[in-house]
């Protein structure tokens, strides 16, 4: 199964979800059905809604919540449309950098990624680790 992980800023404004939904698309387009999103900001509610909306359309994509703490250290509260959790082996790292480690693993680990940066942060960063990464793709 290919892998798309998205990831983007807490302030990404709601005119992105049409441009987040056409990145969806192309993904699926590629082979992609399982997207891996978080739940920190407005970026990934609108890309964890931008995927239920493509579930309708296609049903064998698949919606899973990047945790950045393990479960049993954090309840896993899962809304609807989305079809699991997944923790990246991450049990060594220090709490401070568990989103940070967390993401990259999954840039490292994802086939394509969709992302959005508008300014410098943690997002830009993990968007240069990505484009050094070989082989991401982009679309």
């Amino acid at each position: 199964m290919k892998t798309c992980f998205m990831f983007g800023h807490a302030d990404c404004p709601e005119t992105m979800l049409p441009k987040i939904e056409e990145a969806i698309v192309k993904c699926y387009s590629k082979g992609i059905t399982a997207f891996y999103v978080g739940s920190r900001g407005r970026f990934d509610s609108l890309a964890a809604s931008a995927v239920k909306r493509a579930k309708l359309r296609h049903p064998d994509i698949k919606l899973y919540l990047l945790l950045a703490y393990h479960p049993a250290e954090r309840a896993v509260n899962l809304t609807d449309g989305f079809d699991g959790s997944y923790y990246p082996p991450l049990e060594n790292v220090p709490r401070s950098y568990a989103i940070v480690r967390g993401n990259q693993y999954m840039v490292d680990n994802s086939d394509y990624l969709i992302c959005y940066a508008k300014h410098i942060g943690n997002t830009r960063n993990l968007l240069e680790y990505a484009q050094k990464r070989k082989g991401c793709g982009r679309v």
